[in-house]
This record gives structure tokens, C-alpha cells and sequence, in this order.
């Protein structure tokens, strides 16, 4: 059966077709494969009623979406084993993910945020990412990122998409945190402070992302300047795993939202980045605390 996404008045619905399953031995994998690709399709649709305007004004395509949901789904369930904490914080209308960055390669953590908020949050959420503007340049990473609903992270697309009823996910160590070394992980680097400014001015509640197990997932080797310059990046990671990472199990906490106090200027946004950093490093302890293994 075909499903209907949400449409404008006056328009044809336009449907989600089923994406092709990969090659699985056994018909037992296959039907899971397929039951996969059903969920994932009608969790879209659910979460796709809470904006208005529709995100395909920035790139997203629902049935670009769906296809590479159930990929990242794949992967959530079979490669990372993600172990979400804490979804019941999450609260009803538009809010802030506040994370740290710890995938050097490819945002294999943004990823499987996104695909917890989808897949195992109630409702279903479809989360934003703000992502680097020379990445949303990249031809094939670019398109990607806007068909799944990542935008270019700047502050009037974060405002826009809060006011549509969106969720948004910002990293705020940026794109410094790729080349964090790996003797340095799960320590937060520089902090920037704009998801406060539009917090503030835009009255969501803010809510900490505790993402284990991302930073260990493809070690640094070298970092070349060069390189990035090259390829037009801030950072250019390289790790013996290439860009495939080590099947570390995630873990992924989700903290209490935390309302944002004070005017919307920029000495106090940077006083309340700072308040929220100092809840996302406990909640980093804490989870790094409970971990039992980095691979199970």
C-alpha cells in the first residue's frame, strides 16, 4: 500500500514509495527489511504534521527522506545498536538539541540523533541539523543533508524552522570539534553561544544531547591543513577506519529541557551557553559513568 504524506490545499498528496531492500540472506531478514522500511515511512508522515510551513522550502524531500532514513535506520539497529536514554524529556511543540560533536569523519552522531527522534520518539519528531555551510556546498553530501532536512546553520533558518513548530539540532563545539584528538574526548571545546541568542529570542526550551560512543568510533591520526583547505573544509580528519567507523555501541542521552532566562542579548546568551555546557558535561560524565562496554 502506498502511503500519503500531508499536502496544501488544493494539491495531490504525494506518496513515499517503498526504497529497495538491501540484499539480506533469508527471508526472515527480508521481511524485517521491508517491516523497516514501512516504519520508517509512516513515522515520516506523523512527524511531518508538526511544522507548517513544510521544510521542502530548505532542500527536504520526503521521498529522498524516506529512502535514507531507513539507511541511517539500518544502521541504528544493526551497526551502532543505539541505546537512546531519556525521551520521555523531550517535550511537545519546538525546542533546541543541544549536542556534542564527536564524529570526525562523517556526522554519523547527528545521524543517529535525528533517527532516535524519528524512529523511537513520542510523537515522532523530524529533527533539523544545522549544518556547516561548506558542507552544504559538497554536490553529494550537501544534497543529502537539505533532502533529510539538515539546513544551512545559520541563525534566521534556526528561527524560521523553531517558528514552523520544527526541532533543531545544533552542535555548538562547530566544526573545530573534528579534529579533536582522541586523548581529548568527551572534553567540550569552544562553546559558541548562538542556539542561546535565538533560544532567547525565539522562547523554546533548550535540551542537552549526551551522544557516547561517537568520539571513539573513527581515531585521529593526522589532521592536515592543507587537506582542508583543499576540499574547502574547516577540518580534514583522517583515521585508519577511512570513512567507515568501528561498530562502537551508542548511547544517547537526552537531559531535562532547560528555559533560557534573561533578554536576548549577547552577554547573556553567552552567560546561558555556558549554564547549558556545564549540564551537557554532566550529563557527559554520567553517561561515560554507566557505559559498560565501548562495544556492547
Amino acid at each position: 500500500m502506498t502511503e500519503q504524506l500531508p499536502s496544501e490545499a488544493g494539491q495531490t498528496p504525494r506518496a513515499l514509495p517503498a526504497p529497495a531492500p538491501a540484499a539480506e540472506p533469508g527471508p526472515a531478514g527480508r521481511r524485517r527489511l521491508r517491516h523497516l522500511a514501512r516504519r520508517v515511512r509512516g513515522r515520516l508522515e506523523l512527524a511531518l504534521r508538526a511544522e507548517w510551513p513544510s521544510p521542502e522550502r530548505y532542500g527536504f524531500r520526503p521521498q529522498s527522506a524516506a529512502r535514507l532514513f531507513w539507511i541511517t535506520s539500518v544502521l541504528r539497529e544493526l551497526w551502532f545498536r543505539v541505546e537512546p536514554h531519556g525521551l520521555e524529556n523531550l517535550p511537545a511543540g519546538p525546542f533546541l538539541l543541544v549536542a556534542n560533536h564527536g564524529s570526525h569523519l562523517l556526522a554519523w552522531d547527528g545521524a543517529m540523533i535525528v533517527t532516535v527522534c524519528l524512529l523511537d520518539a513520542e510523537p515522532p519528531r523530524l529533527v533539523h541539523g544545522m549544518a556547516d555551510h561548506r558542507l552544504m556546498k559538497l554536490p553529494v553530501l550537501g544534497r543529502a543533508a537539505r533532502r533529510i532536512g539538515a539546513v544551512d546553520g545559520t541563525r534566521p533558518a534556526c528561527r524560521a524552522l523553531l517558528r514552523a513548530g520544527g526541532v533543531v539540532l545544533t552542535f555548538p563545539e562547530g566544526m573545530n570539534a573534528l579534529g579533536k584528538r582522541f586523548r581529548d574526548r568527551y572534553r567540550l571545546g569552544r562553546f559558541g553561544s548562538g542556539f542561546a541568542r535565538v533560544a532567547l529570542e525565539t522562547h523554546v526550551p533548550v535540551v542537552p544531547v549526551a551522544v557516547i560512543g561517537a568520539e571513539e568510533e573513527s581515531p585521529i591520526v593526522a589532521n592536515p591543513g592543507w587537506l582542508a583547505r583543499r576540499i574547502g573544509v574547516a577540518a580534514a580528519p583522517l583515521s585508519p577506519t577511512v570513512v567507515f567507523p568501528l561498530p562502537v555501541k551508542y548511547r544517547i542521552h537526552f537531559g531535562t529541557p532547560l528555559h533560557l532566562l534573561g533578554p536576548a542579548t549577547a552577554d547573556n546568551a553567552a552567560r546561558e551557553a555556558q549554564r547549558v555546557r556545564g549540564v551537557l558535561e554532566e550529563l557527559l560524565r554520567h553517561g561515560l559513568e554507566t557505559r559498560r562496554h565501548l562495544f556492547w
